[in-house]
């Protein structure tokens, strides 16, 4: 049995090292010195997951219910909260706990807090509901915290918000794993994209090792993490420096979805991997009547489209995808229709370690050529760019441009896949908001944007917005950022980082101001990206290099 003091004591050890070898070494010992039984959940909680992100489950809990809980364990007012609190809720619950007067009373003997009961207290929280639910959740959450010792709660805390900050990502972890039991990063990555289950593929890793790993397999109705492309700017010069031929994809302006069907059960998922199945029923419909496969996982996009054909915005899309309400009323209001554009398994057989051009190929005999999204394979320049303009002249984004020997790897963002798009966009996440003045003061309307840093799966600011959205989305955005508050000071609240947006810029340029040294001009939110997750995020490396080719565009 694993002690949850264990996890906490690595976790500040990690928190303390900036060199990234000593961060996965730290976790392979402790990963090696871990009980089977708990080998699952301390993987994810050193990835600051409470649960997988294949599995569906939420805590729902807020910041503003963690801190009002608080006081049912110990006797503290706003001005002491204020005192200890440094961006940090974890670190000021620790300091509460471990400074002020405990209201209830010592327990003598306490059994220390194990991962498995750590675990098993956080799926009783997710599964209350229906009426009470709140006080039950906040009963099992203090109950959990007055067993904890100030270290111990920290990071119960950051646990419960979502909201780690050991600079431990899931990346690192996945290093960690092949470390622990000296298997190679490659395979351990391919079984993680595999399953969408970072614990799983440890304690897979723990008893069998590589063969174990070797066995993992795509399996039908288990969605997998979407291949994603890396933007460009320049499309003559991307073709030139990936080889031709090339594949060029128009550029949907629409909701990613996998699809399962194993010919009469059909699931869709979304890109953060969530079952849309119910909010889609007419594109499930389709894919029975239209797609000849009995065992299929398709990758595509879902479009809404008027009656001469041409596409609506975005937004016409995201009042239907992921409605659990009004289905019916939705679906006349708006067309939706399935564009499919590859295939990861047919016939019951993997295909994503066959090329690009092979899965093209499949997928045209399964579907009919009004389901698949148009393309051009070409070697010409002047064709590519004239593909471009058309992808403009119909309303899609842009271009996907895709070479030929790719294969496809679940949740990779490599140099195979690229998009080309029509303006410069990018996906940032929310990780703060100030209350408005004048007509917005009632709402949070001046949003903190972030983009991903790879190395450390952290989220660094890089501007701020007050632009974009109409009143409606600014007050139902306050609710939803009040729900996933962490922290406030003054008039700015922290938020976890889960709302992503569509940032429309008009320059990037470096700046001393924020911790990415780049900042944005003009930013101005394009639209609410529901369906994507903040792992989808621009990162800092692809911001500089679209810098880089802004600045080289310039020049010339």
């Amino acid at each position: 049995m694993t002690q949850f003091l264990e996890l906490a004591q690595v976790l500040d050890r990690i928190s303390q090292t900036s060199s990234r070898t000593e961060k996965v070494n730290l976790i392979a010992e402790f990963l090696r010195n871990t009980s089977h039984d708990d080998m699952r959940s301390a993987t994810l909680f050193l990835a600051g997951r409470v649960f997988a992100e294949c599995d569906p489950r939420a805590l729902n809990i807020s910041w503003s219910g963690l801190v009002g809980s608080l006081r049912q364990l110990v006797d503290y007012s706003q001005k002491d909260f204020d005192k200890v609190y440094k961006g940090d809720t974890g670190d000021a619950v620790a300091s509460l706990l471990g400074l002020m007067r405990v209201t209830r009373q010592e327990v003598l003997e306490t059994e220390p807090l194990s991962i498995g009961r750590t675990a098993s207290t956080f799926a009783a929280i997710a599964s209350a509901s229906g009426q009470g639910s709140r006080k039950k959740k906040e009963t099992l959450m203090v109950r959990m915290l007055s067993e904890a010792t100030p270290r111990e709660a920290k990071y119960l805390v950051a646990l419960l918000l979502s909201d780690t900050r050991t600079g431990v990502s899931e990346g690192l972890v996945a290093e960690g794993i092949a470390a622990a039991f000296m298997i190679g990063p490659v395979t351990v990555r391919r079984a993680w994209s595999l399953t969408g289950d970072l614990g799983e593929v440890a304690a897979l890793a723990s008893v069998g090792g590589k063969d174990e790993l070797d066995r993992v397999s795509m399996v039908l109705f288990r969605p997998v993490k979407p291949m994603l492309a890396t933007q460009a700017t320049d499309l003559r010069e991307l073709i030139n420096s990936i080889g031709v031929p090339v594949a060029l994809e128009l550029k949907l302006d629409g909701a990613r979805v996998q699809v399962h069907s194993d010919g009469q059960q059909v699931r869709l998922y979304s890109r953060s991997l969530t079952d849309v199945t119910d909010s889609l029923p007419d594109v499930a419909q389709a894919v029975r009547n239209e797609v000849s496969s009995k065992q299929a996982i398709l990758d595509g996009e879902v479009i809404a489209i008027d009656p001469q054909g041409t596409p609506y915005l975005f937004q016409a899309v995201m009042t239907r995808f992921g409605r659990v309400q009004d289905v019916e009323s939705k679906l006349k209001q708006t067309k939706l229709e399935l564009r499919l554009f590859d295939v990861l398994m047919e016939g019951g057989k993997a295909f994503v370690d066959r090329p690009y051009a092979e899965r093209r190929t499949v997928l045209e005999q399964i579907a009919p050529p009004d389901m698949i999204v148009e393309r051009l394979v070409t070697s010409s320049d002047s064709d590519a760019e004239r593909f471009f303009e058309r992808s403009l002249q119909l309303g899609h984004e842009g271009l996907m441009v895709k070479k030929l020997d790719s294969t496809y790897v679940p949740g990779l963002r490599g140099k195979t896949w690229f998009k080309i798009k029509h303006t410069i966009t990018l996906d940032m996440v929310i990780v703060g908001a100030e209350w408005g003045y004048g007509r917005r003061s009632k709402w949070l309307s001046d949003y903190h944007l972030a983009i991903r840093n790879e190395e450390t799966d952290d989220y660094v600011m890089i501007g701020k917005t007050f632009k974009g959205l109409t009143d409606p989305e600014f007050e139902s955005m306050t609710k939803r950022l009040l729900d996933i508050q962490t922290g406030k000071e003054g008039r700015v609240i922290k938020v976890r980082p889960e709302i992503v947006v569509e940032v429309l810029v008009s320059e990037i340029q470096e700046s001393p101001t924020y911790d990415g040294g780049m900042t944005l001009r003009f930013a101005r939110i394009a639209r609410i990206r529901d369906d994507k997750r903040p792992e989808d995020a621009t990162t800092l490396v692809e911001l500089r290099r679209l810098y880089e080719a802004r600045l080289q565009y310039k020049a010339t």
